[in-house]
């Protein structure tokens, strides 16, 4: 993979996964369900025991993990420094496992399937995906 097209790709779903979890942290915040449309679940899922970690609303550190990988995104098309794929790589993975995590507690414990939760497992496991490529078979 290229690494401009790979950081155009990050920084898309950087944005997008960004959007999803401001969307979902003011909801929570502001004690309001998000509207998933034809998808139920939503309501069980953000007002679980899960959707909190010590208090602090789970899409809060969503929000600044895609707002810091844009921010990266960004330098990169501004420096290009060879150090942000290993950065990206290494912040991402451990977003990719607690997505996992958070997917398997929607379908097996919580029973219900929150449609913005989902997009934002699959922008995280995306964005680990795509850093991964470029830090391990990039080409400039």
């Amino acid at each position: 993979m290229k690494y401009k097209t790979g950081f155009i790709l990050i920084l898309i779903l950087s944005f997008a996964g960004f959007l999803d979890s401001l969307y979902l942290t003011f909801n929570h915040l502001y004690g309001a369900i998000p509207d998933c449309g034809v998808v139920d679940g939503c309501d069980t899922v953000t007002t679980s025991e899960y959707s909190e970690i010590a208090g602090i609303p789970i899409a809060i550190p969503g929000t600044l993990f895609y707002l810091f990988v844009f921010l990266m995104s960004v330098l990169w098309f501004d420096k290009q420094p060879k150090w942000i794929p290993t950065l990206l790589t290494g912040l991402a993975f451990p977003a990719f496992l607690f997505s996992a995590w958070l997917v398997y507690l929607q379908l097996f414990v919580i029973e219900a399937i929150c449609i913005f939760c989902m997009f934002s497992a699959f922008t995280s496991t995306s964005i680990f995906i795509i850093s991964a490529l470029l830090k391990f078979k990039g080409t400039q």
